[in-house]
């Protein structure tokens, strides 16, 4: 049977929700590298945000004087944490944390529409714990999308829980619309997760002859696209980068996106969900559960039976289709792990009772702390490093005292890679537009290398890394106008397999 609470009533579980606050600012501080707790996060991907966000906040137009093919609003939000602290990541810690506590607040609201208050409990303290699997360093992108699906998720479940319904709350509608263009203005292809599920809602709504309703809810959720687009889109503008925005965002994307066949992509899909099953057995099996089990046990609304399963098969396939898959890409779907989480759950408190008391869920929420600090290890960190008692022996630190000598220093990383946090730690300021390399083949959008071979030229740079990793090491390594106008002053071995050479402009 369905449990109705309201929101209202959920609101005086005044005790729950002070406890879940703390548990997911202790938990990202010990499990996400933005924390202080460590000395940097070196992670490529959030130094380019970072940085590039910091262009923005400085007057540099994105897109047209700073690169990446990103969505636009990944970059903003950095930028505010870069507004929040202009050297590190706490800013970012901030931001992320926040985030992330409404994102466990909706799993409670979801699980208490099936369960009691402690079990509810239970699950909004393991769905964050499952995520950290794959969550790398913390802060990536699809971190932040899978907060934003998981708040549509329970608007979605208190729409279709009952089954006979017709009216859809506008202002419900309102948030998908929020929600979607976020994930819509930071990574296109995982904007699939809304499509059958709303599909579902109009369906239903135009079925039941609402046909006010209807329109209603189309124009709420125009209205909510509005919100975060037409500020962005006023930017790019006003910028004169509306026409770069969309060849790099969407037209670059989608050729990308081309590089495999249908039977490669086929291919793909099939290994990966054997690595899935092989690998991650326990969590994929949570997910299945919550994906294709959970609507059809406890979802009553036949249509949105089917558009909550359909949304979890696109999910699963715009994630795993791609021939360049990198684990930290599946973090969306686990959003289905809820559904799982839900489904154990309520199995088990049908054979075992729980009485709420807050000193119980202090146990509970440590328990679960524990279990992501170990399951991060504190990313293999020393003690002195943590303690701040001895130095961290880090690109960063190696190469950055000696580009940290030279006044207004400028700085181009020939890879995506480590040396991006260089930027970041030495409050460096981008004044090219190429100037961190995003992992882009040479066939698909020549003008980068092309670019960072004029600069290089032009003797533009003072500081060049190079990765004997990166996408264009040989052709950089080789060629002539590095190796007569720059002289290599130091390397530094990551990882005993991975050489970076810092290459200084000859005086």
């Amino acid at each position: 049977m369905i449990k109705k609470h309201t929101l209202e009533s959920l609101v005086n579980d005044k005790s729950i929700f002070i406890i879940l606050f703390f548990y997911t600012f202790l938990l990202l501080f010990f499990c996400s590298k933005m924390s202080p707790l460590y000395p940097f996060n070196d992670w490529s991907d959030i130094n380019l945000y970072f940085n590039i966000g910091k262009s923005i906040f400085n007057g540099k137009v994105l897109y047209t004087e700073v690169f990446d093919h990103k969505g636009p609003l990944i970059f903003f939000i950095y930028g505010f944490g870069y507004l929040l602290s202009n050297d590190s990541f706490i800013g970012m810690y901030v931001i992320q944390a926040i985030v992330w506590l409404i994102m466990v607040y909706a799993v409670y609201f979801t699980s208490r529409m099936f369960l009691d208050k402690v079990y509810s409990f239970i699950v909004a303290l393991a769905f964050p714990v499952i995520l950290l699997s794959h969550s790398l360093d913390g802060g990536s992108a699809e971190e932040f999308i899978t907060a934003f699906i998981v708040i549509s998720l329970f608007y979605f479940i208190t729409y279709f829980k009952e089954k006979n319904i017709a009216i859809h709350k506008p202002s419900y509608m309102f948030i998908h619309g929020l929600m979607c263009s976020m994930a819509l203005l930071i990574k296109l292809n995982l904007v699939v997760f809304w499509i059958f599920p709303l599909l579902a809602v109009f369906i239903n709504i135009l079925l039941s002859k609402e046909y006010r309703n209807l329109w209603l809810n189309i124009l709420a959720f125009i209205g909510g696209m509005l919100v975060i687009t037409i500020p962005i889109c006023i930017y790019l503008f006003i910028n004169d980068a509306l026409t770069e925005s969309y060849n790099i965002y969407i037209l670059l994307n989608k050729s990308y996106a081309k590089m495999s066949s249908m039977s490669d992509t086929f291919g793909y899909l099939t290994i990966r969900f054997y690595q899935r099953l092989r690998f991650d057995p326990i969590e994929f099996t949570i997910i299945l559960i919550g994906a294709i089990y959970f609507p059809i046990r406890y979802i009553k609304n036949r249509i949105g039976q089917i558009g909550l399963i359909l949304s979890f098969w696109c999910l699963y396939t715009v994630i795993f289709m791609s021939p360049n898959y990198v684990y930290y890409y599946s973090i969306p779907y686990y959003v289905y792990a809820i559904f799982g989480f839900i489904v154990i759950a309520d199995y088990l408190s049908k054979y075992i009772t729980i009485r709420y008391a807050w000193h119980i869920a202090i146990i509970f929420a440590f328990v679960a702390l524990c279990g992501g600090i170990s399951r991060k290890n504190y990313f293999e960190y020393s003690t002195d490093v943590l303690l701040r008692r001895g130095e961290d022996e880090s690109l960063r630190n190696q190469f950055g005292k000696i580009i940290e000598k030279e006044k207004d220093s400028t700085l181009l990383n020939l890879g995506l890679d480590s040396g991006n946090g260089l930027f970041t730690k030495l409050n460096i300021f981008p004044k090219h537009k190429y100037f961190i390399s995003p992992n882009l083949p040479y066939e698909i959008y020549p003008q980068m290398r092309d670019e960072q071979t004029r600069y290089i030229e032009n003797r533009e740079i003072e500081f060049i890394i190079l990765a004997d990793y990166s996408f264009n090491f040989e052709y950089f390594r080789s060629l002539p106008a590095l190796n007569d106008n720059y002289t290599v002053v130091d390397t530094y071995l990551e990882d005993d397999f991975k050489t970076y050479y810092l290459y200084k402009r000859n005086d």
